[in-house]
């Protein structure tokens, strides 16, 4: 088995998690979450779906992300990316076709390099 130095979480196509996930590294779902994820960058691939509170420095959506997420630093949105619910970024960026909805506010970057 290797060493996964960086502390990542990959949540699998087909896989459901429900619950809080913390990870002090990336967390990527291609499957779906319903719960509470914590990580230095989320990223949701075009078949994930991340259902519930969600906080990072850098957040990156192909999928579909929803209810509360904080994105300290950057938030993406990809083109086949939609983002619904109470969102908090400090840098937001939505590529042609991206989606997203509800109460949305901008907070100054934070910087964790």
């Amino acid at each position: 088995m290797s060493e996964n130095i960086k502390g990542d979480l990959f949540i699998g196509a087909g896989v459901v998690a429900v619950g809080t996930l913390n990870a002090p590294g990336l967390i990527e779902v291609d499957g779906s979450v319903d719960g509470v994820v914590n990580a230095r960058s989320i990223n949701v691939t075009a078949n994930g779906v991340v259902t519930g509170n969600s906080t990072a420095d850098h957040i990156r959506v192909a999928g579909k992300l929803m209810n509360t997420s904080t994105a300290h630093q950057s938030l993406l949105v990809e083109s086949t990316g939609d983002v619904s619910g109470k969102i908090t970024y400090g840098d937001l960026e939505i590529r042609k076709g991206g989606n997203i909805a509800g109460e949305i506010n901008a907070s100054p970057a934070r910087n964790n390099a």
